[in-house]
């Protein structure tokens, strides 16, 4: 009997086939594969979209950056623009006149006849119709076809000689725009153009008021300017030098006066600079005094005996038109932080020259390389001055008095002493030159005595010049407070005081 398995049995109860199960678990398999694939699929879109969008950021940078690098070159462009522009407006306005078409009618650059280019006739004729003098022509470089300098006079009124006087300064350049240019005839552009007023009178003649010898103090009317001139010898390289003068006569004293100008090549532009004043009708002179590179400007103001000498210097200027000035070399304050040092300025400021430079001499060469420029200008300045009153006091004046006073300006006290005793005459007309002293000398007395108070011959002079303004009495008074004097010394300044 043959036996049936129960797996037999199972499969016809059920009425399905044996490999039933199977079937469905292939199709789970394959299914699953399905959505594998439909996944893989999912991811591969995903990370080509995030891609794409990457290179669309990059590209998107890129751009902005192009764009911010296009502002910034524009910009820098715009700010060169402008630049150039506001120097053509300060200096040649015409050239930037189309900008008229852009601005409100209150900041528009003037177009009139005046400002354009004229030709040497037309400017002349110009002139004329304003009832004014042509002055001559001056070249303000090498050639005058390329540039020149013109005066502008007028006659004053109630006048019978030297009857001109310079009322205005023009520079002209020759015009090189296209449409001058081309013309047979030359045009000129006006670069320049200032009025002159001259020096008031008490500025005039300050020094004179200064020295005694003029009492009047002078008014504030400007004296008249009539001479226009150019320094060709010895002026700094710095550009053009000019001066401006007038001259006020006043009995035998002749008294120079003016300006001085610069005129700078590369700006176009005329500048004045100082004014002067010169007792003894000298011309400013271009002389080597400190021993920088450019000569310095020397001013005459020596009234007699009594030197005064004005220095200026060629420096450096914050002023955008003339890039220099002149700096006057003064003795305050002093530039030199030592007391020696300042003790010489005292008696140099006094007017005792020769005895402050000796002694700076000295420090000098105690100080050897420590001494700076503006301390060198102050001793070349003394120097300078100590040259004229040795000169003056090796000078034989004929008038005991005029010796003496040569003596005692370059500080010779002993040698003075001596021209005092020489005779009784002597002794009268040098007691009548102490009574008159306003102070030069006793000036110069009082400051020597203060850096060195126990000199017997500076005593001397102090007692001498007190007897003739005060009375032998005060005189004595005076030496009784020396205690430092040794007997002799009092017994021979008593003896010199009753002379007197």
């Amino acid at each position: 009997m043959t036996k049936t398995s129960p797996s037999s049995n199972s499969n016809k109860k059920t009425g399905k086939q044996p490999n039933t199960k199977i079937r469905k678990l292939r199709k789970k398999i394959k299914k699953s594969h399905q959505n594998l694939q439909d996944k893989t699929v999912t991811s591969t879109g995903i990370i080509s979209y995030s891609n794409r969008r990457h290179k669309n950021q990059k590209r998107k940078t890129f751009a902005t950056s192009i764009f911010a690098i296009a502002i910034l070159l524009a910009s820098g462009g715009l700010v060169i623009m402008l630049g150039w522009i506001s120097i053509l407006f300060i200096f040649n306005p015409q050239q930037v006149s189309w900008l008229n078409d852009f601005v409100p009618g209150w900041v528009k650059i003037g177009s009139s006849s005046q400002q354009s280019p004229r030709t040497v006739q037309q400017i002349q004729n110009e002139i004329q119709k304003q009832k004014r003098i042509v002055g001559e022509i001056i070249a303000l470089e090498s050639d005058i076809d390329e540039s020149f300098l013109l005066p502008v006079f007028r006659k004053r009124n109630n006048c019978h000689s030297d009857c001109k006087s310079i009322v205005e300064l023009r520079t002209y350049h020759l015009a090189t725009d296209f449409e001058w240019r081309s013309t047979p005839e030359k045009y000129y552009h006006l670069t320049t153009q200032f009025s002159v007023t001259g020096l008031e009178e008490d500025q005039v003649i300050a020094p004179l008021i200064d020295a005694n010898v003029e009492k009047n103090p002078g008014s504030s009317i400007p004296l008249p300017i009539s001479e226009i001139g150019r320094f060709d010898k010895d002026a700094p390289s710095t550009g053009i030098w000019y001066y401006l003068r007038g001259d006020r006569s006043w009995g035998t004293n002749q008294t120079a006066y003016g300006y001085i100008l610069h005129y700078n090549r590369d700006r176009r532009s005329l500048q004045q600079m100082i004014s002067w004043t010169s007792p003894t009708g000298d011309l400013p002179q271009w002389q080597q005094i400190t021993g920088d590179d450019e000569k310095e400007l020397v001013v005459r103001q020596t009234v007699g005996l009594e030197p005064r000498l004005r220095v200026y210097q060629v420096q450096p200027s914050e002023y955008v038109i003339n890039p220099i000035k002149l700096s006057e070399i003064t003795l305050t304050p002093p530039a030199f932080n030592d007391g020696a040092y300042k003790d010489a300025l005292l008696i140099a400021q006094s007017g005792l020259w020769t005895p402050a430079e000796q002694w700076l001499q000295f420090i000098q060469k105690q100080q050897k390389g420590k001494i700076t420029a503006a301390a060198q200008a102050q001793i070349d300045l003394i120097r300078l001055h100590s040259q004229l009153t040795k000169k003056l006091a090796d000078t034989s004046w004929a008038s005991p008095s005029q010796q003496v006073l040569a003596y005692l300006i370059d500080g010779r006290w002993g040698e003075a002493l001596k021209v005092f005793e020489a005779s009784p005459q002597n002794t009268a007309e040098i007691k009548n030159l102490l009574k008159v002293d306003t102070g030069r000398l006793e000036n110069r007395i009082d400051a020597a005595l203060q850096v060195n108070p126990n000199r017997p011959e500076i005593q001397t002079w102090k007692a001498l010049i007190i007897a003739s303004q005060k009375g032998t009495n005060q005189a004595d008074k005076w030496l009784n407070t020396q205690s430092n004097l040794s007997q002799d010394s009092l017994t021979y300044m008593k003896k010199l005081l009753t002379q007197i």
